[in-house]
């Protein structure tokens, strides 16, 4: 049994007649009554009898004329739904994004969403860039932005962009009119996350390829609360320039690059390989690719292609 042999079905028994089904799927009438005994063969009943109106169906006719008439409306209604979908996307998408990044995007890409796709509801989604990955392999994430994944057979990665890491210091303290070389963090009081947190774990290889040792004066994963602690003057810490944006622009806090070697990490947008992209994640993707782009040379330096 398919869609079109219930098609068939209902338009013969709604026209009464062979002859005027047939040419109403401009179909032959012998492929027609093909077709029909086909059918009655698979289900082993007879579906149509012939009367003095033609052609009417049997109690099972009947019975099958019910269920068919509700399959064809909903593989209708489904279809209508999905081409609707592909004009103007609609349904949730969940974003999971590093609190560095979002501080950057969130807004901008919200505001975004709103305009261009209001039946689109987004839901964004911060953490560690360690959280966000478990997050997107659990399912609890449609996509994300994450610090370079190693290879993952189960999710897919796109480069996005470039961002360099800059010592972050309060503007009460000596005002650095030159670079820094990593290797002076050793002598400075840090304030960086522990150990398992993805910028941790790239400044301390960092550090381990240049037989530098880093031993922070404070441990802390709370990403506001690293730049509260450097604005009272507890210590230094390592962003990138949006994760501080705000605070430049108020005085509250200097960026100074790091040299020797500088300090950058490779943002991609990652999915889960093993599971269907709707419309309204392709669209919102396109909308944050698009906002990506408009922070280019200002935050990060866009990857090619993306």
């Amino acid at each position: 049994m398919d869609f079109r042999n219930l098609r068939y079905f209902v338009e013969i028994v709604e026209r009464g007649s062979m002859k005027r089904a047939a040419e109403s799927l401009y179909v032959a009438q012998p492929a027609l009554s093909q077709q029909v005994k086909k059918l009655e063969e698979e289900l082993g009943v007879k579906l149509l009898a012939r009367s003095v109106r033609g052609v009417v169906p049997t109690e099972a006719g009947r019975e099958l004329l019910t269920r068919a008439r509700l399959i064809l409306d909903q593989v209708h209604d489904a279809r209508q739904v999905i081409q609707a979908g592909s004009r103007d996307p609609q349904g949730s998408v969940v974003l999971g994004l590093p609190s560095s990044v979002s501080a950057a995007l969130s807004v901008p890409l919200i505001v975004r969403m709103q305009e261009a796709y209001p039946k689109v509801a987004l839901r964004v989604v911060e953490g560690t860039s360690g959280y966000v990955l478990e997050w997107l392999r659990t399912g609890q994430l449609d996509f994300c932005v994450l610090h370079g994944v190693q290879r993952d057979a189960g999710i897919s990665v796109t480069p996005l962009f470039t961002e360099e890491l800059y010592l972050v210091e309060s503007t009460h303290a000596r005002k650095r009119r030159k670079p820094v070389r990593f290797a002076d963090l050793a002598t400075m009081d840090l304030i960086l996350p522990g150990r398992h947190h993805g910028l941790r774990d790239m400044l301390d290889r960092i550090a381990l390829e240049h037989d530098v040792v880093l031993a922070p004066k404070v441990e802390i994963d709370a990403f506001m609360q690293m730049k509260a602690l450097a604005k009272l003057g507890v210590g230094n810490t390592v962003l990138s320039r949006a994760a501080v944006a705000d605070e430049l622009a108020r005085g509250e806090l200097n960026a100074v690059p790091i040299i020797a070697p500088r300090v950058e990490r490779h943002m991609v947008l990652a999915r889960a390989s093993n599971r269907p992209v709707s419309n309204a994640v392709r669209a919102t993707t396109a909308l944050l690719e698009e906002c990506v782009a408009s922070f280019d040379g200002e935050y990060w330096r866009v990857s090619k292609g993306s």
